[in-house]
């Protein structure tokens, strides 16, 4: 009897250390991983866990790389609360609730993804990617296609992971500080940010709808890369090089040093090239002089005469150069930019306009036009798209479109047909 007894006993022994040499790369509801217990993803590119930065005994709930670099933080999840000793829990409520316990039962963080879950399901489980991304799955809904209920990439810091969205949720837009920008979207890249061009390591994309504004990137070659935010408002593109065992900065944007955000406040112009590096448009001048005088430009500039409510303004052409701050800008998906420029003329409160898209050229069927509602105040007001809604009544009067009006006599449009 022992001896048949053996082998059964030896075979178990070896199938229970295979199994805990196995990474485990999710949590499942009431479970919990205490200081010092960690998860790894499947490919065990990533870690989870508690860990303490530095010198300092803070402890904190984060990811990081585990084959490569190992020790680099991406994720923090409690970063501004600290646990003060190693009595941290990290656990994964039957709700589908994330949760970080302190000292017992003293909750100091939550991922509040409970909203959208249905109440006593025991499918949900949480689950650490090889994209670095922390994902609480519901199971329940959907055998075949497994429902996103909560992830750590809609949470980002100050590390951006490629796959992760930047940008903006508009159904729950909050406040924030604008330090620096990239220039807007050509269709290609940002107009300020030269790295983003075509390239074999990675591809950007650009989504702009009613729900989000958001730019993402993904790897298409094998570089590992990551993007991190410095206090300053610079962003560094960092790649790491097995060879060096290192990251090595490939390339350093976002704030132009010698050109920071609004330094040159309404109608300046900021050159790298130039010291001073601000100055007025072309027809414009100092508002405050004496500021400018002692190197304060934040005021900006103004006209020098006021526009003429006629037709005798025209509008002077600037190139390569980052265009104004677009977040209260008009856009179109339809108007070519000659028609762009017609809409501006014949709309007295549109101060500049511009090819927002230049994948086929400067011609693209993209426009942007501004208000001065919008570029001066922040505001909208009932009169700011009276133009718009007067191109839609002229349409729906003529019975034909814009864009698609064509007469013997001339080639303008419906708009330029009955000015």
């Amino acid at each position: 009897m022992d001896y048949y007894s053996m082998p059964v006993l030896f075979f178990t022994t070896i199938f229970l250390l295979l199994s805990d040499c196995a990474a485990v790369d999710t949590i499942s509801a009431n479970q919990a991983i205490k200081d010092g217990e960690t998860i790894v993803s499947h490919g065990e590119m990533y870690e989870l866990g508690f860990f303490s930065p530095g010198n300092t005994k803070k402890r904190y709930l984060g990811i990081w790389y585990k084959k490569i670099s190992t020790g680099t933080v991406v994720w923090v999840a409690n970063r501004e609360t600290p646990i003060n000793d190693t009595s941290g829990v990290f656990k994964f409520c039957q709700d589908g609730n994330l949760v970080i316990l302190s000292g017992g039962n003293t909750v100091i963080w939550t991922s509040n993804s409970t909203a959208s879950i249905s109440v006593g399901s025991n499918n949900f489980v949480a689950q650490l990617l090889d994209t670095g991304n922390l994902v609480v799955w519901d199971r329940s809904r959907n055998s075949t296609n497994q429902n996103v209920v909560w992830e750590s990439f809609d949470y980002p810091g100050d590390t951006l992971l490629p796959g992760m969205k930047f940008g903006n949720d508009i159904l729950e837009e909050q406040g924030s500080v604008l330090l620096s920008r990239l220039g807007p979207w050509t269709g290609v890249r940002f107009s300020g940010f030269a790295t983003e061009l075509p390239n074999p390591v990675f591809s950007a994309e650009f989504v702009n709808n009613q729900k989000e504004i958001y730019h993402k990137y993904e790897l298409v070659s094998s570089v590992v890369e990551r993007r991190v935010l410095t206090w300053d408002g610079k962003i560094k593109i960092l790649r790491w090089i097995d060879r060096k065992q290192e990251w090595v900065v490939y390339a350093d944007t976002g704030g132009d040093s010698s050109c920071p955000f609004e330094l040159c406040g309404s109608y300046g112009v900021c050159s790298t090239k130039k010291h001073p590096p601000c100055s007025c448009m072309q027809g414009f001048e100092p508002k405050f002089p004496q500021e400018w005088k002692a190197s304060d430009w934040s005021s900006g500039c103004q006209r020098k005469k006021p526009l003429d409510s006629g037709n005798r303004n025209g509008f002077q052409k600037y190139s390569g150069v980052k265009l104004p701050d677009t977040r209260f800008s008009w856009y179109s998906h339809s108007m070519t930019l000659g028609e762009c420029e017609m809409t501006c003329r014949m709309n007295f409160s549109c101060t500049a306009y511009a090819s927002l898209d230049i994948r086929n050229g400067f011609e693209s069927l993209n426009c942007g036009y501004i208000s001065p509602e919008y570029a001066v105040h922040g505001r909208f007001s009932i009169k700011s798209d009276v133009f718009s809604f007067g191109v839609l009544m002229l349409e729906m009067v003529s019975g034909k479109r814009n864009r698609e009006f064509s007469h013997k006599d001339h080639s303008d449009n419906l708009l330029g047909h009955v000015s």
